[in-house]
């Protein structure tokens, strides 16, 4: 139908599955070879989520693409800068080839296909969705225009990003929607409560 707004582009946005450098958190207290299976398990479940979803979706990637588990998504290196400029690079991109973008982290083992589908819908009104994690972050963010006051001078890897990002979208006057709040990996206790919901002991990685 002419003047119908193509749907949005879902940027899943991930580290390779590279020894070292993933889940420095949850490495501290499990090791690297824990925190690496952890991220990697946690990439399957977000790609599949994504191919489930129906959206289009990319990979948005900092580090070796050839690391990542097979996916049928193309592939596009992450910007340089904090994680804010690499994110706004990502929603510009987007949408200056037509469509709006809907960023996406790998770190929630609760993200499924409707919550996906749901932030979508929710662009067709909305300047900007958000789905918020328990930690004070968020899982994903989503919008139709650049708005570069999303991503700047946030403090990144606080409990207080998604409360400032909402006090910067009230300034701004746009039009917001926050779907439910969910959880991600980021910790130890994180990774026993996903092991716990899938019914799977967890092992004490520090005894072997």
């Amino acid at each position: 139908m002419a003047g119908e707004r193509a749907p949005p582009m879902l940027a899943i946005f991930t580290r390779g599955c590279e020894h070292g450098r993933v889940k420095s958190r949850l490495a501290q207290t499990v090791g690297d070879d824990v925190a690496l299976d952890v991220h990697r398990a946690l990439v399957v479940h977000a790609f599949e989520v994504a191919r489930q979803s129906g959206l289009d979706a990319e990979v948005w990637l900092d580090g070796d693409a050839a690391s990542l588990p097979a996916h049928g998504f193309a592939v596009r290196a992450q910007a340089i800068g904090d994680l804010g400029a690499r994110m706004l690079a990502v929603v510009a991109d987007t949408v200056a080839r037509g469509r709006a973008a809907i960023v996406v982290g790998t770190d929630c083992p609760v993200l499924d296909a409707d919550y996906l589908r749901r932030a979508a819908d929710a662009l067709d009104a909305a300047d900007v969705v958000l789905g918020p994690v328990e930690d004070g972050g968020y899982v994903l963010i989503g919008m139709r225009a650049p708005q570069p006051t999303l991503f700047e001078a946030i403090p990144w890897s606080t409990s207080r990003v998604y409360s400032r990002t909402l006090q910067r979208i009230a300034a701004a006057q746009l039009r917001h929607v926050a779907l439910e709040t969910l959880w991600d990996v980021d910790t130890e206790a994180d990774w026993r409560r996903w092991r716990r919901l899938e019914g799977v002991a967890t092992p004490d990685p520090r005894s072997s």
